[in-house]
């Protein structure tokens, strides 16, 4: 299996996840543009899914429950993809959910 492979494999497996979650998409593509200005920091996206699930900002308590979500299944995945190939397989999951 080739790298890029490897990364749309993961992609699907999100994909699935957000549906099933029916996790707001737009919400998901801003955490992914937010794991990549933090410099693909693992503990940095998973701190912030985390916060926005449990005391999100007054404009986006609508959107407490995706982020719950979403920080689940970031909290789930299990993933050898690393850095940018992590933000990459999370970007092309949001779109293939879309």
């Amino acid at each position: 299996m080739n790298h890029w492979d490897t990364i749309l494999d993961e992609a699907e497996r999100l994909a699935m996840q957000l549906h099933r979650l029916e996790v707001d998409l737009a919400e998901a593509e801003k955490a992914g543009d937010y794991y990549v200005i933090q410099g693909y920091d693992d503990t940095a996206m998973s701190r912030y899914l985390k916060l926005m699930a449990e005391r999100p900002p007054l404009r986006s308590r609508r959107s407490q429950r995706h982020f719950r979500n979403l920080w689940t299944i970031w909290r789930g995945w299990q993933t050898t993809l690393q850095g940018q190939d992590k933000a990459r397989a999370w970007g092309w999951g949001v779109r293939m959910a879309k």
